[in-house]
Formats: C-alpha cells, sequence, structure tokens
C-alpha cells in the first residue's frame, strides 16, 4: 500500500474556510447598515411617544390650575432642531399690594417649570387645526390669526387640532388628535 505523503506545513486556509468568513463579514455587515437608519426611527417614534405624553399632561395642568395654556412650535433652523415650548397666556399682571393691573404687551409668558423640548434630528410635526365654531368669542389673542395653533383653555376645553409627526418629511405614527374637550387621543 502505498501512502500519500502529507505536506507537514501547510500554509493558508481552504476555499471553503475563506468562504465561511466572507458570508460571516457580510451578513454583520448588512446588519449594521440596516440598523443605523432603524436607531433614527425608533428616536423618531419615541420623540412621538413623548409629545403625546407633554400633550396630556398638559390637558391636566391647564384643568387643574384653572390656566390658559399653549404650545409654541419653533421649526428647525439650520443651527437647532425642531423645538416646542408651553406658554402661559397672561394678558394683565396683577400687583395685590399696590392694588394695580399691569396690561402685558407681550401676552403669552413662557412657563417655567416646562423646559424647551427638542426633537431629534430631521424629526419635526405639523399642526392643522380643525373646524369649531366658537360662540360668543371676541377674545383675538386666543381665536384670532396670530393666537397660537394648540391651546387649552383651562376650562376643560381646546382649540381642536390634529398633529402629523414626520421622520425625513415622511409621515410616522397615525394622527394625535386634540378635541375640544381638550382629550388626547393617538389614532393608532
Amino acid at each position: 500500500m502505498l501512502k500519500r505523503p502529507r505536506l507537514k506545513n501547510q500554509h493558508g486556509f481552504t476555499l471553503i474556510e475563506l468562504m465561511v468568513v466572507i458570508v460571516i463579514i457580510s451578513i454583520m455587515a448588512s446588519l449594521v447598515v440596516l440598523n443605523i437608519g432603524g436607531v433614527d426611527h425608533r428616536k423618531a417614534l419615541q420623540a412621538r411617544e413623548f409629545l403625546i405624553l407633554d400633550l396630556k399632561k398638559i390637558n391636566r395642568e391647564a384643568n387643574d390650575q384653572a390656566l390658559i395654556y399653549a404650545l409654541e412650535v419653533l421649526p428647525a433652523t439650520d443651527v437647532a432642531p425642531f423645538q416646542y415650548k408651553l406658554v402661559r397666556y397672561q394678558p394683565v399682571i396683577e400687583n395685590a399690594e399696590q392694588n394695580l393691573r399691569i396690561v402685558e404687551e407681550k401676552r403669552w409668558k413662557d412657563v417655567a417649570n416646562f423646559q424647551m423640548r427638542k426633537l431629534p434630528e430631521r424629526v419635526s410635526f405639523s399642526i392643522q387645526n380643525q373646524e369649531h365654531r366658537y360662540i360668543n368669542a371676541n377674545n383675538d389673542d386666543l381665536i384670532g390669526t396670530n393666537a397660537p395653533k394648540v391651546i387649552w383653555f383651562g376650562n376643560g376645553e381646546a382649540k381642536p387640532v390634529k398633529i402629523q409627526m414626520y421622520y425625513d418629511q415622511k409621515a410616522i405614527g397615525a394622527l394625535i388628535d386634540i378635541d375640544y374637550l381638550g382629550k388626547v387621543t393617538d389614532e393608532e
């Protein structure tokens, strides 16, 4: 019987070993590439959930404190992301010591305990007013064209609106609805 001589100093890898390594590397690379966009999309959905929680909190606080609150939106710029903050309607300042009422020029004041919320990059939302007739309403600061789009009146009512979140100008999630009673619903 003839024995085949074995190479004692075998160098390199077999073709199958190389192919297995290439397949594993390509699978890992595809997972990384697919996951990069997914992280941003998850951040956008998380920002949407935070917005819903903020809207519900503002509704509760407006009703509990009987104050008029509004959501002020600051669109994204080259140097700042899309932001929103809570403002309070304060047409006059009353000074009890001197029995004075001072009419304010700037009637919407920032709420100190509500920090400005910044949305992730490329995330924004739009607000669409719903038709609602305000009978006997005559305050242009609240219902006029310069009034904020989202207002809670402090008596259980609100300006009815629909809010749509966007990521890269594409709608994400269902519409967020605020009805005239201030109820915040997620239509998903």
